[in-house]
């Protein structure tokens, strides 16, 4: 039966195909061929779980910096607009300092021309203000100074004139620096034995006021324990029969007041 199959057969039976075993070369081939087809997938796995990982952190640090970061301005220090601190005069004891300080927002313009008040570029300042003196981290306010117009060349606190007197410190606090007649003035004590702070009033035989002026180009000063203010020479000064080039006044602490004395 063997004799009837063709040639081509017979000759089949010794081709390379038909005992041909694997090679070791073959072999690591086609093992290498089936651990990168296996390892796709486990590749892809682990990428996806990395990316998952990498986004639900990023989320949880994004999460906690959101609260901080609305914080941190506060943190560090930064008012809102309007709280800030503005001292307007200030005066300084042995023991404490005298302040005053605007309370709310001060309407702030430029004079814009010369005049008897200062010069064009001079600043106005208007406002509500505490008195304040603090000493030893304690600060109690001594009073308060409603609608008051400082007018200086600068927007520097203003330095208060500081008087010895025997038992007390006295300051005078000139808001506005020139004026075309007088220069309207008002004054505060601390005493030295207490070191409490008070503000005075000035007694013009009948007529008490929490202000009193001095003239421009003149500076107050103490003789004899004694404030001494010099007088204006303007109309109803000098010509007066009342007229006195100086005032002098003393200090009254129980009562709070500068008498003046004849």
């Amino acid at each position: 039966m063997n004799e009837d199959k063709p040639d081509w057969y017979s000759r089949a039976k010794k081709a390379p195909f038909s005992d041909e075993k694997f090679t070791s070369e073959m072999k690591k081939n086609v093992h290498r061929s089936v651990i990168f087809t296996d390892s796709k997938p486990k590749r892809r796995k682990h990428l996806q779980v990395g990316f998952a990982g990498g986004l639900m952190l990023l989320i949880i640090l994004i999460a906690f910096q959101l609260p901080f970061g609305r914080e941190e301005p506060q943190r560090a220090g930064t008012l809102p607009p309007g709280t800030e601190e503005t001292i307007r005069a200030q005066g300084v004891t042995d023991e404490g300092r005298l302040r005053v300080i605007a309370v709310g927002q001060e309407k702030i313009t430029t004079l814009g021309a010369p005049s008897c008040f200062g010069i064009e570029t001079d600043m106005s300042f208007t406002g509500n203000y505490s008195v304040q003196y603090s000493t030893n981290q304690v600060t109690n306010e001594v009073t308060t100074l409603g609608d008051l117009t400082f007018i200086q060349p600068t927007s520097a606190p203003v330095d208060m004139i500081r008087l010895p007197f025997q038992a007390a410190d006295v300051f005078i606090l000139a808001p506005q620096y020139r004026d075309c007649h007088g220069i309207q003035i008002y004054a505060f004590a601390v005493e030295h034995e207490t070191g409490k702070a008070v503000q005075l009033r000035f007694q013009d035989e009948s007529l008490v006021s929490y202000f009193s002026y001095y003239r421009p180009g003149t500076t107050p000063m103490v003789k004899d324990n004694k404030l001494v203010l010099e007088s204006t020479e303007g109309p109803g000064g000098e010509g007066s029969p009342d007229y006195k080039p100086k005032r002098m006044y003393r200090l009254d602490l129980k009562q709070g007041i500068m008498e003046q004395a004849n």
